[in-house]
């Protein structure tokens, strides 16, 4: 795959490629990217090299265990659950994080999402590094539901699903698991299609602070107390800094 340095180098067709290959584009974007990947056989192969690369990251990568300390501080948080709850509990407890081939997908994501940049201010303050932290949530098979990243300079949140959750009746729920124990609502998201939120003061700290997310499955119209789901956990992942 193209190391990640060069990625300022790519031509036009080769970016937008990767976007349509990841997922990232607008739904008239991709639909026109569509239509020329069909017409335009060069475009065509730049979007295959790009599946081909993406569908290789976690080859040959051993899955890695979850940080010891992420479960009690999650358990801590929680109130007791009701029978109704029993399967988020049961959930948190068995969670699996995936593997480091996940979080280089993750990466990979982050890199095509953040490629283009808003203008520059005219008279721009001095640059600091930007904190970027990436998860991949996993469902309880092991299988990736949804790529997260969260960019802390701005407060910018990116969400790319996979289709695990599509058709599902359900609304997830995104949380905040902190480092003090305990989780946080974010709020409702989009289960189906890629998205950005910006979070606002009012999770700009916390965000910068979790180190795991999660995403629980609320009834429709239901809005779940914030610091406790009501519906079943079904995805989860560790937050890492990129």
């Amino acid at each position: 795959m193209t190391d990640s340095t060069d990625i300022g180098g790519m031509d036009e067709d080769q970016a937008l490629a990767g976007e349509l290959a990841l997922r990232v584009l607008s739904p008239e974007e991709e639909a026109a990217a569509r239509a020329r990947e069909a017409a335009d056989p060069a475009f065509a192969a730049h979007v295959e090299a790009w599946n081909e690369r993406l569908g290789g990251l976690a080859d040959g990568v051993a899955p890695v265990e979850p940080s010891p300390w992420v479960w009690p501080r999650v358990e801590a948080g929680l109130t007791p659950p009701t029978a109704a709850n029993d399967n988020s509990v049961v959930f948190w407890r068995r969670w699996a994080i995936g593997s480091t081939g996940l979080l280089a997908a993750s990466v990979a994501a982050v890199i095509m999402l953040l490629a283009q940049p808003a203008p520059a201010p005219v008279a721009p303050p001095a640059p600091t590094p930007a904190i970027i932290k990436v998860a991949t949530l996993t469902l309880e098979s092991g299988a990736a539901a949804m790529t997260l990243a969260y960019d802390a300079g701005t407060g910018e949140l990116y969400l790319a699903p996979t289709d695990k959750m599509a058709g599902d009746t359900r609304v997830p729920h995104l949380w905040l698991v902190m480092p003090e124990g305990g989780v946080q609502l974010v709020g409702a998201i989009d289960g189906s299609s890629t998205s950005r939120h910006n979070l606002g003061q009012a999770l700009f700290g916390p965000a910068g602070q979790a180190n795991a997310v999660a995403v629980s499955m609320e009834a429709p119209g239901h809005t779940p107390a914030p610091d406790h789901p009501d519906g079943p956990v079904v995805a989860s992942g560790e937050l890492q800094q990129l």
